[in-house]
């Protein structure tokens, strides 16, 4: 169980620290913000990763 949580904490990482900068708590920001920030920066980083496979 111990590495399940730090894989979720590892994932949501980025939208946490968006909303620590923004000064937002997770509680009022109910997961939109930081999914929507989590889902932009995986999503790049698989953008990122998948892109040299598609154009060789």
């Amino acid at each position: 169980m111990a590495i399940l949580r730090m894989i979720s904490s590892l994932f949501l990482l980025p939208g946490t620290l968006v909303l620590s900068a923004l000064n937002i708590s997770i509680e009022s920001d109910e997961g939109i913000f930081r999914s929507m920030i989590n889902m932009t920066f995986w999503g790049f980083i698989a953008v990122m990763c998948a892109l040299p496979l598609m154009i060789s």
